[in-house]
C-alpha cells in the first residue's frame, strides 16, 4: 500500500511514518506559514520525504542486482551493486539529516537565539549532534531529549552514520567470500564494512530500522510541535 502526501504529492510506502509527519507539517503551516524561516523548515521536510523514497527504491534496486548477477560478478555490474548500496545509505541517513534539520527549524520558530540560522553559516553548521544540543540549551526538561538520547545511543542508527560516512568519505568496501570444501552449503558472501551477508537482508532489515528510527524521531517532534508551536 501506498500514501499521497499533503505536503508534496509525493507517494510513500504506507510504513512511511505518515501520521507524525503530517501532523507537525500541518501545525507549521497553519501558524507559521509567513516566518521567514518557513521555507526552510518546508524544503526539510520535503527532503526527509524524497530521501526516503530514494532510499527505499535503492534497496529494491540492489535486490534485482543481486538477485540478477550474484555477489561475484563481472566489474560493470559490481559497480551497479555498489552504486545501489552507496545511494541506499547515502540516502537513508539523509533523511535523518533532513528531519534534524527540520527540526532545527521548528526551535528557531520559538527560541531563535538558541537556533541562529540567519546566515549561510549558521544553515550550513546544523547538524544531528548540533540539532540535539541547541534543544537541550533551549528546552531543558522537554521529552523530545530522550527522542535524541535514544536515537543517538541506538546501535543502528550509529551504524547508519558510519556507513554513510565510511562510503562517502573513505573507501568502497570489499567483499568477503567464502568457498566451501566438501560440503555444498557455501557460507554468504559478506560485506566488509559491517560484517553482514551481502544478500536481500541488507535492504530489508535495513529499511525496517530506518522506518524505526525515524518514526521514533518523528514522534518526539510532532509532540513537541504541539505542545510549542
Amino acid at each position: 500500500m501506498s500514501y499521497v502526501l499533503q505536503t508534496n504529492g509525493l507517494v510513500v510506502p504506507d510504513d512511511f511514518p505518515v501520521d507524525a509527519y503530517e501532523s507537525a507539517y500541518k501545525t507549521i503551516e497553519r501558524k507559521k506559514a509567513n516566518h521567514p524561516l518557513y521555507e526552510h523548515h518546508a524544503g526539510a521536510w520535503n527532503g526527509l520525504a524524497y530521501r526516503f523514497r530514494a532510499a527505499l527504491d535503492c534497496a529494491d534496486q540492489l535486490v534485482v542486482l543481486l538477485k540478477k548477477h550474484g555477489t561475484t560478478p563481472p566489474p560493470e555490474e559490481r559497480y551497479l551493486q555498489e552504486r545501489a548500496l552507496f545511494d541506499f545509505y547515502s540516502s537513508g541517513f539523509s533523511a535523518f539529516e533532513c528531519g534534524f534539520y527540520g527540526l532545527y527549524t521548528i526551535g528557531a520558530f520559538v527560541s531563535p537565539i538558541h537556533f541562529p540560522l540567519a546566515t549561510p553559516r549558521d544553515q550550513q553548521l546544523v547538524s544531528p549532534t548540533r540539532t540535539k544540543d541547541a534543544f537541550a540549551r533551549a528546552f531543558a526538561r522537554d521529552p523530545i531529549l530522550a527522542v535524541f538520547a535514544a536515537l543517538f545511543a541506538d546501535q543502528e542508527f550509529q551504524q547508519w552514520r558510519e556507513i554513510r560516512n565510511v562510503l562517502t568519505h573513505r573507501t568502497a568496501p570489499g567483499r568477503r567470500i567464502y568457498l566451501s570444501v566438501g560440503s555444498d552449503d557455501e557460507p554468504p558472501t559478506e560485506w566488509k564494512l559491517n560484517e553482514r551477508p551481502l544478500d536481500e537482508s541488507i535492504a530489508s532489515s535495513g529499511r525496517r530500522e530506518l522506518t524505526r528510527l525515524l518514526s521514533d524521531l518523528l514522534d518526539g517532534g510532532a509532540k513537541f510541535v504541539s505542545t510549542k508551536i
